[in-house]
């Protein structure tokens, strides 16, 4: 039985914090914790943190 998991998804959820973006292209705006976001409307890698 391991345990040790559970531990480590609360801490990497505590570090992951959801970071906010507008697309360039649509205009959308969406939350992100990826290096490389992509807006989730249009698919379009021209985004900029806000």
């Amino acid at each position: 039985m391991c345990s040790g998991a559970g531990g480590f998804d609360v801490e990497l959820t505590q570090r992951l914090k959801p970071k906010k973006y507008k697309c360039r292209s649509c205009g959308a705006t969406f939350e992100s914790v990826s290096k490389h976001p992509v807006c989730p409307t249009c698919q379009s890698e021209s985004v900029d943190e806000v």
